[in-house]
């Protein structure tokens, strides 16, 4: 996950993804590079939840300095099949360790909401991985799909890079149940599962998995 922008979903992705990995048997492990830790916060909350609920697939996340991300890379892919960074936003900060990290991931996902801010922040960097022939796609987060902005923003972000084929809607199940260290995938009847699959489904074709 990268994004320029701080607050437009890279960790809600995240969770996302590394649940279902594990519900469908695919060793996964996220390394949390931001410095504010909201994925391994969220694993840890996860963990506290399982000791009462068990039957919660176990979320493997650690932590580690985007400045030591080969090191970080190498440990975290011994005994599994997929390594999912979530990145901090600020990409100028630490540029060469992000594009160092960028290039040797297999899929960059650049989370992105729909508004004026967040496109004059995302579009150049979806630009960028397309000019270094990085493979990337940007995902719509948090968007009401019968609005014409959500429409507009959509059509720019073709015109300069990849877009991937489905959008996370705005619903308060995804954030709710965050707070228990859960995904909407792991709530019967949530709304917004089958979005959270179908990203999966797409990441996986991605990745050859």
């Amino acid at each position: 996950m990268s994004s320029p922008k701080g607050g437009v979903g890279k960790t809600t992705i995240t969770r996302g993804l590394l649940v279902r990995a594990a519900q469908v048997g695919i060793p996964a492990v996220g390394v949390d590079f931001d410095p504010q830790l909201g994925l391994m916060k969220w694993a840890h909350q996860r963990e506290k939840t399982r000791q009462s609920f068990p039957d919660f697939a176990r979320v493997e996340v650690r932590q580690a300095s985007l400045d030591a991300w080969q090191t970080a890379l190498r440990e975290a892919a011994t005994d599994v099949r997929l390594v999912i960074a979530d990145t901090p936003p600020g990409v100028e900060a630490h540029m060469t360790s992000m594009l160092g990290l960028l290039r040797a991931s297999r899929y960059v996902i650049i989370p992105t909401g729909y508004t004026s801010d967040d496109l004059t922040s995302v579009m150049p960097w979806l630009h960028e991985m397309g000019r270094l022939r990085i493979h990337a796609a940007a995902a719509l987060n948090r968007v009401l799909r019968r609005t014409k902005a959500f429409q507009a923003a959509r059509m720019r972000l073709i015109k300069v890079g990849h877009v991937m084929p489905l959008e996370v809607p705005l619903l308060e199940d995804i954030h709710v149940y965050a707070e228990q260290g859960l995904s909407v995938l792991d709530v019967a009847k949530a709304s917004g599962a089958e979005v959270f699959e179908a990203l999966w489904d797409h990441t996986a074709r991605e990745l050859d998995l």
